[in-house]
């Protein structure tokens, strides 16, 4: 055991202690080189900005120290090799004094930005992996819980009892609401990492409504949906499983946020050149703020934090799945208590042929 244990251990430590700075040297022996050849060409003063370029990729790689060490030895190089008098560490020219410093203090800021960024991408990506694989783990139970619930739900005795009733009501909406917010944490888990692959096929805008709030029937049950249709609707072209994916969320997020019994309109319907979906509430309304920063992943408006469950999102998926297929939405609201709008663009394509014959013949 030990034997195995310690060859590892090296490795590691060589790794993140040795390995940088070995690297570090190659990258600005390379630069220093080139710059080399480049003057015999060109004449090129400002040769510190060059030396930017190794430094940043030292910082992104591994980090504040190993950059800083990049920057020090990039300003022995341009000193000895480029500033006069050459072959001399030291820089005689004020000019070329300034440049020697002015890079030591961007180097450095560039160094600590490039290592805050890695830290941060590091911290994204931990955050995906434990999303993904807790959520995965949950699945199976929930599933078996909400198939459990769903079938006392259902039964006789139970549905002749007004209390259990409620309780097995309740057990089977918190179950669907845990289950829609691990469906949310896998969507943004695959979004993240495995990017969106939408298949492109031909989308009916009435199906893809009707089915959307057909699947949401639970969730919309307390309001009033009205749907608006434009007559001779064109089709478009898209993944249908993302876009109903896409349209259910703005959906239960226009019944989330509305009282109930209020209404909830649904209007398709062709403007300059576009293909509209609009979803309208009579809810709580957005701010400023939260009008622009809507679509933002895991943002949700201070005021609801404390009395509204949710993960944040949502929005942000329906803008990833949108997207994917070419289109634009976006959220608009006259202010507080006004209600909230959340329109999506998608453009017109040309039409398959026997949706050109069909009008054709009209």
């Amino acid at each position: 055991m030990l034997g195995t244990w310690f060859p590892k251990r090296r490795g590691h430590w060589a790794e993140r202690y040795v390995v940088p700075y070995i690297v570090a040297i190659v990258l600005v022996t390379i630069t220093t080189v080139a710059i080399a050849l480049v003057l015999r060409r060109i004449d090129f003063q400002n040769v510190g900005i060059i030396y930017l370029l190794p430094t940043f990729v030292v910082a992104i790689r591994w980090g504040f120290l190993p950059a800083m060490f990049t920057a020090l030895i990039s300003v022995g190089c341009s000193a000895f090799f480029f500033y006069p008098p050459i072959y001399s560490f030291q820089a005689h020219n004020w000019d070329n004094q300034v440049d020697l410093v002015l890079f030591t203090i961007v180097a450095a800021v560039t160094s600590h930005l490039a290592g805050r960024l890695r830290r941060k991408d590091e911290i994204d990506r931990l955050r995906e992996a434990l999303i993904g694989s807790v959520s995965h783990e949950l699945r199976t139970p929930l599933s078996s819980i909400l198939g459990a619930a769903s079938v006392i739900a259902e039964s006789p005795n139970v549905k002749s009892d007004p209390r259990l009733a409620t309780l097995s009501n309740v057990v089977r909406e918190e179950a669907e609401r845990l289950n829609h917010d691990i469906q949310n944490l896998l969507d943004a888990t695959r979004i993240s990492s495995e990017g969106i692959r939408p298949k492109h096929e031909w989308i009916d805008p009435a199906d893809i409504v009707n089915i959307a709030i057909e699947r949401r029937q639970r969730n919309l049950a307390a309001h009033k949906v009205v749907v608006k249709l434009a007559d001779a609707l064109p089709l478009f072209e898209g993944d249908a499983v993302l876009f109903d994916q896409a349209l259910g969320q703005v959906l239960s997020n226009a019944a989330k946020y509305s009282p109930a019994n209020s209404k909830i309109a649904v209007e398709v319907r062709t403007h300059c050149g576009m293909l509209e979906f609009h979803v309208a509430d009579q809810g709580t309304g957005l701010t400023t703020e939260e009008q622009e920063r809507w679509g933002e992943r895991f943002y949700r408006g201070a005021r609801h934090l404390q009395n509204t469950t949710g993960s944040g999102l949502g929005a942000w998926i329906a803008k990833a799945f949108v997207e994917a297929s070419g289109g634009t939405i976006h959220a608009e609201s006259g202010g507080l208590g006004h209600g909230c709008t959340v329109i999506i663009k998608l453009p017109i394509p040309d039409q398959p042929p026997q949706e050109a014959d069909a009008h054709a013949d009209d």
